[in-house]
């Protein structure tokens, strides 16, 4: 039987490439969205086009009842969940001091809780099916913060953190638990600020969504299978550019 994967924010972006990517390698796909508009309809067509079986749940994460249930419902529909991808989350760019309680429960709901939430339902199944592998979506703010985004970055690297710790107790059950941290990354919602940020990236330019489905593919695979309490950053050498050059 193939193995199988839940991946949330599938609709979009990152997301989008993630879930393509797992299906090209033969995983079936859990396609995990919070609504079910019309861009995401026709997002899991493309999906179901694939191949690999498909099923689509969704659900808003920042219910905390919506984690069990998308993991429950994919292990009913497909029968087995061995790869979890943590990929949804919420941006927010704003000055520090105009932040809200508001907004901090809104993106830690999502970006953390929600991310905790689902490993721990999906573990005790991956656990009886003999281990598996999460891997988290966190960012290049989860090691560098950057001004506008105090709470996104603080955020972030308490997912970071708390992927770390998953990895540690969840090792002898055959689980392996990494992050992708990503640089600028051209998708739709944040074409313009990748585009204009060329000028600080090493590498000249933003990078491309398929080339973070192709890291998560790795740490998805047996290849990976060494691997584990790892943050890699995809970002073209963004986070060591922190000082101008003295030349």
């Amino acid at each position: 039987m193939e193995r199988v994967a839940l991946v949330t924010g599938a609709e979009t972006g990152l997301g989008r490439a993630i879930a393509a990517r797992l299906q090209e390698d033969g995983l079936g796909l859990v396609f995990a969205t919070r609504t079910r508009d019309e861009d995401a309809a026709a997002a899991f067509e493309e999906a179901s086009a694939r191949g690999s079986a498909a099923h689509w749940v969704s659900g808003d994460l920042s219910d905390p009842d919506v984690p069990e249930l998308l993991v429950s419902e994919g292990l009913e529909a497909l029968g087995r969940l061995d790869v979890l991808v943590s990929n949804a989350g919420i941006t927010l760019a704003k000055p520090a001091l105009e932040l809200t309680h508001e907004d901090f429960d809104r993106i830690f709901s999502v970006d953390v809780r929600a991310a905790f939430l689902l490993a721990r339902a999906a573990a005790p199944r991956m656990r009886e099916a003999g281990g598996g592998s999460i891997v988290t979506i966190t960012s290049v703010h989860e090691h560098v913060p950057r001004p506008g985004f105090a709470l996104y970055a603080a955020a972030k690297a308490a997912l970071g953190m708390l992927t770390r710790g998953l990895a540690l107790e969840l090792a002898a059950d055959g689980i392996r638990v990494n992050a992708v941290a990503p640089g600028f990354i051209v998708t739709e919602r944040n074409r313009a600020d990748a585009e204009k940020a060329s000028s600080q990236i090493p590498l000249g330019r933003p990078g491309e969504p398929e080339e973070v489905a192709a890291l998560v593919s790795y740490l998805a695979s047996d290849e990976a299978g060494y691997v584990t309490g790892s943050s890699f950053l995809i970002d073209g050498g963004l986070a060591q550019n922190v000082l101008p050059p003295a030349f």
